[in-house]
C-alpha cells in the first residue's frame, strides 16, 4: 500500500505525527508526508518516510490552489489526514482514494474551557493520531513521537554545544500567553548554573531577543541560528529540556530527551502533555484554567504562570534522574 500522510502545521503537531511512522513501516506501508514549508526539515534524516512533500501556505489558500496541489497527489491507495481541517478536507475531496481521518476532539477541548472539571481526564495526541490506523488494520501499540536524526549530524552539532552537561531552554512560544515569564526563566538558568549545568537557548528568529537576554547570563544562544533538524540534534544531546506549552516539548519527546512542560492558560488535558515516561508537566491547575485553547489570552494577572523557578529546576532534575535510571 502506498499512503499519503497529511499534517500541515504547526511544528509541534508535525513532530507528533512521527508517532505513526513506525506502525506504518512495520505494516509494510510506504508513505509520503505532505506538510508546510519548512516543517519537512524535521524528517531529512528519517529513513521511514518515503518522501516529504512541502508546500507553501499560500498554495493552499484558495480552491484553485488546492485543486492544483491535488493534481500532483493522484498516485496513492489511501490518505491518512491527521490535520482534519477544512483545507485538508477540500484537498482530499479531489482525490479518488479512501481517506482516513482522526477525531480532533475539538469540541471536548472547548467544553473544558467552560466546564473545568472535564480537564480531569487527559487526552494524548499520539493516541488520537493512532486511532485511524485501526481502521486500516494496523496495530499502533504504544504510540510515541520519534524522529530519526543521523549520527553524523549529531556529531557535527556536538561541536557547537557545551562539552559539559547542558539543559536546553526554550524561551518562546507561538502565542505569548504560553511563554514562561522571561525573568523567571532567567532565575531557572542561574539555578542550573549553580548546580553545575550549562544552558543552551533554542528557538526560531522570533526568540532571538530573548535568547540574547539569556546569553548575558552565560547561556549559549542558538535562537534563530540553526535549521530545524539541527535544533533537533541539539535537543538530542541535551540532558533535559525546559519549555512552555510549545513545539520544543514535542521535539524533545521525539528524540527521547526528558522534558518539563510548563502550562499556563492552556492545559495538559488538551492532549499536548508528555507522557510520564517522556517527562513531566507543571501547572497550577487554577479553578480558572484552562482559559484559552492556544494561549491567546487577555488575562492581566497571569497567576497561572506564577510558578517558582526552584520548582521548575527540581522537576527537571527529577525527570533527568528518572531517565538515567531507565537507561541503566
Amino acid at each position: 500500500m502506498k499512503l499519503l500522510l497529511i499534517r500541515l502545521s504547526s511544528l509541534g503537531d508535525v513532530a507528533l505525527v512521527s508517532s505513526v511512522f513506525s506502525p506504518l513501516k512495520k505494516a509494510g506501508v510506504e508513505f509520503d508526508l505532505l506538510t508546510f514549508k519548512p516543517f519537512g526539515d524535521l524528517f531529512l534524516d528519517d529513513s521511514r518516510v518515503n518522501r516529504v512533500i512541502e508546500v507553501e501556505r499560500e498554495a493552499l489558500r484558495g480552491l484553485s490552489g488546492i485543486r492544483e496541489i491535488a493534481k500532483e497527489l493522484r498516485s496513492y491507495d489511501a490518505v491518512l489526514d491527521l490535520h482534519a481541517n477544512l483545507r485538508t478536507k477540500l484537498l482530499t475531496g479531489f482525490l479518488s482514494c479512501p481517506v482516513f481521518t482522526y477525531r480532533k476532539r475539538s469540541f471536548l477541548r472547548r467544553l473544558m474551557l467552560i466546564f473545568k472539571p472535564l480537564k480531569a481526564k487527559w487526552l494524548y495526541v499520539p493516541e488520537l493520531y493512532s486511532e485511524p490506523l485501526k481502521r486500516l488494520g494496523i496495530k499502533a501499540g504504544r504510540p510515541r513521537p520519534e524522529i530519526e536524526v543521523d549520527f553524523r549530524r549529531v556529531e557535527r552539532v556536538r561541536r557547537l554545544v557545551p562539552k559539559e552537561r547542558f539543559v536546553a531552554v526554550s524561551p518562546g512560544a507561538r502565542w505569548p500567553g504560553k511563554e514562561y515569564p522571561l525573568e523567571r526563566l532567567k532565575a531557572v538558568v542561574e539555578i542550573l548554573h549553580c548546580k553545575g549545568y550549562r544552558t543552551v537557548a533554542v528557538g526560531g528568529e522570533d526568540e532571538e531577543e530573548k535568547g540574547r537576554e539569556l546569553e548575558a547570563l552565560g547561556t549559549l544562544n542558538l535562537c534563530g541560528k540553526l535549521r530545524i533538524i539541527d535544533s533537533l540534534a541539539v535537543l538530542k544531546l541535551a540532558a533535559g529540556v525546559i519549555s512552555g506549552d510549545s513545539a520544543a516539548v514535542h521535539l524533545a519527546r521525539s528524540v527521547k530527551t526528558p522534558v518539563v512542560s510548563i502550562f499556563g492558560p492552556t492545559h495538559p488535558a488538551f492532549g499536548f502533555a508528555p507522557y510520564p515516561d517522556e517527562g513531566a508537566v507543571i501547572t497550577r491547575n487554577l479553578p480558572c484554567s484552562p482559559c484559552s485553547l492556544h494561549g491567546r489570552t487577555a488575562c492581566p494577572r497571569r497567576e497561572c504562570m506564577e510558578i517558582e523557578p526552584e520548582e521548575v529546576v527540581e522537576k527537571l532534575l527529577s525527570v533527568v534522574e528518572s531517565a538515567g535510571r531507565r537507561e541503566s
